[in-house]
């Protein structure tokens, strides 16, 4: 998936860049993520586990542009680990997101307010100590239960760039990716039976890019 997004905003954008918009970017952007899932913490931190961590994320994106107005997309793989005690709390997923955006300021300072449409999902994986006996593991909940979500969201965005000598650029990014549905069911063997909780959370990033000639 995440090949196939990266491909589609490589196209895109060299696709603008290269035709009625006038110039066009590339960029990398690690960043961290935080998702909201209130309910899934709240199972998780009872039955003595950490909450859903924060994770740390790396990805690619680029847009092209014609005089204010840029069109764009990005996609992201993210992960991280919370420890309590002797147990852990492990998250994976990536997303992705096509969005609008309008440029103000024409120097080397310039603000983007933005928005589009995306699709994501994630894992969350709540282990406990391997058992040291047969009898242990026998008699006890699973070592490991995992919990999926995913879907659709509203990808709203502002960022902050800042020219660098060259066409070169950085850039601080603040997202909110707010999911379609609020009702996506977590099923979880040997933690809970289900959690209601919507696909959303918060995003920031720091953009590394270029200018295309």
């Amino acid at each position: 998936m995440r090949s196939i997004l990266l491909s589609l905003v490589f196209g895109v954008t060299v696709t603008l860049a290269h035709g009625q918009h006038t110039t066009g970017s590339l960029y990398v952007a690690p960043g961290i993520q935080a998702f909201s899932f209130t309910n899934l913490n709240s199972v998780l931190t009872q039955a003595g586990f950490h909450e859903v961590p924060m994770a740390i994320g790396f990805g690619t994106g680029g847009f092209g542009q014609h005089k204010h107005l840029r069109i764009g997309g990005e996609g992201y793989y993210f992960s991280g680990t919370g420890k309590r005690e002797s147990t852990s709390t492990e998250l994976q997923g990536g997303w992705g997101y096509f969005y609008a955006g309008y440029k103000i300021g024409s120097h080397s300072w310039r603000f983007i307010p933005s928005m589009g449409l995306g699709w994501g999902g994630n894992s969350v994986s709540a282990i406990r100590p391997i058992s040291t006996s047969l009898g242990d593991m026998m008699n006890n909940q699973p070592n490991t239960s995992r919990v999926s979500i995913g879907g659709t969201f509203l990808h709203t965005a502002i960022t902050i760039e800042h020219d660098l000598p060259g066409q070169q650029y950085v850039a601080i990014k603040g997202s909110y990716n707010r999911g379609f549905a609020s009702n996506n069911e977590w099923s979880a063997p040997g933690l809970t039976t289900t959690v209601s909780d919507s696909f959303s959370g918060i995003q920031f990033s720091l953009l590394i890019g270029f200018i295309l000639p």
